[in-house]
């Protein structure tokens, strides 16, 4: 409402396109930088780092009480899954009629 009519102002909107303006420049020469990039290259590694020491503990704790990872939790999920299709052509052959391939009920009226 408010902030709808005053995006619309031309004057608002020529402050936004410059800033945007200046904003796309600033970015381009810290990108440009050497020593930025090294920077920001050691910030990802570090983070990657402490995820993976961070990842390495959960499990270690996870094991360490005996609760299973996500991982285990949907394996088993899958191997479930496929146990209960097993069962249930198990079931299927097992209720149908001998002598029957089809299946159906079997009605001795």
């Amino acid at each position: 409402m408010i902030l709808d009519e005053l995006l619309r102002n031309p004057a608002v909107k020529r402050a936004m396109s410059a800033g945007e303006e200046r904003v796309g420049k600033l970015v381009t020469q810290l990108l440009a930088s050497e020593r930025v990039m090294h920077g920001v290259q050691s910030v990802f590694a570090s983070a990657l780092t402490a995820k993976s020491t961070f990842d390495r503990g959960v499990r270690t704790a996870l094991g360490a009480v005996s609760l299973p990872t996500t991982e285990e939790v949907e394996e088993l999920r899958r191997k479930l899954g496929e146990l209960e299709a097993m069962l249930d052509g198990i079931a299927a052959k097992v209720d149908r009629p001998a002598g029957k391939p089809g299946g159906g009920s079997h009605d001795p009226a």
